[in-house]
């Protein structure tokens, strides 16, 4: 009965990790919802709070990305809502997702910020890179802004593919 991120749902990964790159989808983000949020701070151990007003946020950015911490806990402020409602906008996402996006294969969801004026995707199959392999990871078939693990992926596969990718869009 809260609503404020039915878009969100089906997103892979942590809240935490959401916030500090501010997660986003269908015109929702996390900035939208966020109240503060309590850190770790990588260097000595200690916390840190910082209120939405100071992370700085904008698209697929905050200011946590360049502050060597980690999100141990977030506040969020969501508004009470239609339950049925609610459930019926993130069936309406899941089955957006399952119609364009590759859930078949292991993914850290959708790998490249999107150009201002431009969709990552778009670029990258104009330059005819869906299925471009490097090792186990691969542009995907289905949605050429994702970044599949086919089948025994490393890092250093995953993080050449993309040097790769960005590389020829750069280029071409």
């Amino acid at each position: 009965g809260l609503c404020g991120m039915a878009e969100l749902a089906g997103i892979p990964g942590t809240i935490g990790g959401g916030v500090v790159m501010n997660a986003g989808a269908y015109g929702t983000d996390l900035a939208q919802v966020v109240s503060s949020v309590d850190c770790v701070s990588l260097h000595n151990g200690k916390p840190i709070h910082y209120s939405a007003d100071k992370l700085d946020f904008s698209y697929r950015h905050s200011a946590l990305m360049d502050a060597n911490v980690v999100a141990a806990q977030v506040t969020l402020s969501l508004k009470a809502g239609d339950p049925q409602a609610i459930r019926a906008r993130m069936e309406e996402c899941a089955a957006m997702r399952r119609e364009k996006q590759p859930l078949n294969y292991p993914s850290a969801g959708s790998t490249f910020k999107r150009p201002e004026g431009y969709f990552a995707a778009k670029l990258i199959d104009d330059c005819g890179l869906r299925g471009l392999t490097v090792g186990g990871a691969q542009v995907s078939e289905k949605h050429a802004g994702f970044i599949v693990n086919i089948g025994g992926a490393t890092a250093s596969d995953i993080l050449e593919l993309m040097r790769q990718v960005e590389q020829r869009v750069f280029e071409q």
